[in-house]
């Protein structure tokens, strides 16, 4: 069995100058690409919902500032919406070991005890990359019978991550790290059947809240059992799908940081389920080979990844979000209209004509080439109606480590979130400002950055 003690000793007692400056820039980039979805998400179907459930709508004050507007809450208020609108669109970052998406979770659990814990740009980095390893390793250790079981990995690793990151931040001492963590073991949930509606993103800002209560919760005196992850009733043994963890996982934390892992963690290319970006991008290139004839395609074959079949619930979506979560439509918007964005996924889009008659010629069954792929590999294949073939395989996606974003990439990504959001004149500096976290003395500059917004999108 683990000491879980060695996990304490590693998130409190890790010097920020032993983090590796490409763990650090990556870490940046990566909260750069989650305020990123923040912004957008918080014009999003989502957002209003929650402001109104929270009783925040209208101006209700608080020491945590709620992202892409000028409210504020208290911490674990405001962690649970930012959560959610961060993850309301999947555009967001995803970590194959965990099969979750992290900074969904982490940025808006640390954003919200920033002021409390009076951290510096640099404290963040630092609990960050704590929590994305907790994420990874709790992956490593349970999966991939923990996601297969139907859990949502975002919501029941992301409690547990965002409460060592938390713990870190607000620089408990080992005992309480420890019942943080039991509490937010106890905290964990989040069922896969719910992908495809609101609470699929619900789930982000749940554990982004858990992970804040139970850190200040200890940091109180709460205590909670040191043996929740391993006891016979523990968080490992209780989520695991019938399969027993694999404790060797846990015998050495940051050994590699999980952030300079090859899978350890991704952006996102396009505002969908991971599992249908190799596809999306097999379709991109495809179209330009047979120079746009969309028109032309008898039919078309998705090729995947065994584990793709499992997020991938629906064909004909009814709505947006549904959308997402199903590769026909994402294939076939590709397809369609030459590019996968933020519109493709508006509920009128579901109904053009020409996408849903592609949907219908599509067909997904798992491809040998990638059936074992943990990246969600893709083989795309058409014939076309004078019957010839063309066919594009893509086993890894861009935004992963050895196809990370270009800062031109992700600038470019950014805008697109905040348009609409943020005065035209202050995405660059927002941007800018969200790039130099590392080098903050406070949060304050950033989210003064962050809280500046066009009239209208106040209304």
């Amino acid at each position: 069995m683990p000491r879980w003690s060695d996990l304490a000793s590693f998130a409190l007692d890790l010097a920020d100058a032993d983090i590796p400056e490409e763990a650090r820039r990556k870490a940046v980039d990566a909260i750069t690409d989650g305020l990123a979805c923040a912004l957008a998400g918080s014009v999003s179907e989502v957002a209003r919902p929650v402001l109104r459930a929270l009783g925040i709508e209208g101006g209700a004050g608080g020491a945590a500032r709620l992202l892409g507007s000028d409210l504020q809450a208290a911490p674990a208020d405001a962690a649970l919406y930012n959560g959610t609108i961060t993850h309301a669109l999947d555009y967001d970052d995803v970590t194959h070991p965990a099969f979750s998406h992290p900074t969904t979770v982490l940025m808006p659990a640390l954003f919200a005890l920033a002021d409390q814990a009076k951290a510096s740009g640099r404290d963040i980095v630092g609990a960050y990359v704590v929590g994305l390893d907790v994420f990874g390793k709790l992956g490593r250790a349970l999966n991939t019978a923990h996601y297969r079981a139907g859990w949502h990995a975002t919501s029941t690793f992301g409690s547990i991550a965002a409460a060592v990151a938390a713990a870190r931040l607000l620089r408990l001492n080992r005992e309480q790290l420890m019942s943080a963590v039991g509490m937010a073991a106890s905290a964990s949930s989040g069922l896969r059947a719910n992908f495809g509606t609101m609470t699929k993103p619900l789930h982000a800002g749940y554990a982004a809240r858990n992970g804040v209560l139970a850190a200040k919760l200890a940091r109180e005196g709460f205590t909670a059992s040191e043996e929740a992850l391993t006891h016979k009733f523990g968080f490992a043994n209780v989520f695991s799908g019938g399969t027993p963890a694999k404790w060797s996982e846990f015998a050495k934390w940051g050994e590699p940081f999980e952030i300079l892992s090859e899978f350890g963690i991704g952006l996102k290319p396009f505002p969908s389920c991971a599992a249908t970006h190799t596809a999306i991008e097999a379709a991109l290139l495809l179209r330009e080979e047979i120079g746009g004839a969309v028109d032309r395609i008898a039919s078309i074959r998705a090729g995947v990844a065994e584990m793709s079949l499992e997020p991938l619930i629906h064909v004909r979506p009814h709505s947006g979000l549904e959308g997402k979560f199903s590769m026909h439509y994402c294939v076939a918007s590709a397809l369609v209209d030459g590019t996968v964005d933020l519109a493709t996924f508006d509920d009128a889009r579901v109904k053009n004509p020409k996408v849903i008659d592609l949907i219908g010629r599509t067909a997904m069954a798992v491809d040998e080439r990638v059936r074992h792929s943990s990246e969600f590999g893709s083989v795309l294949a058409f014939t076309m109606a004078d019957g010839r073939t063309h066919e594009k395989l893509v086993p890894l996606a861009m935004g992963k480590p050895h196809r990370w974003f270009s800062k031109e990439r992700l600038r470019q990504k950014f805008g697109d979130c905040a348009n609409g959001v943020l005065p035209a004149e202050r995405i660059d500096a927002a941007f800018q400002a969200a790039q130099d976290l590392d080098r903050l003395p406070s949060l304050d500059p950033l989210l003064r950055e962050l809280s500046m917004r066009r009239a209208a999108a106040a209304e």
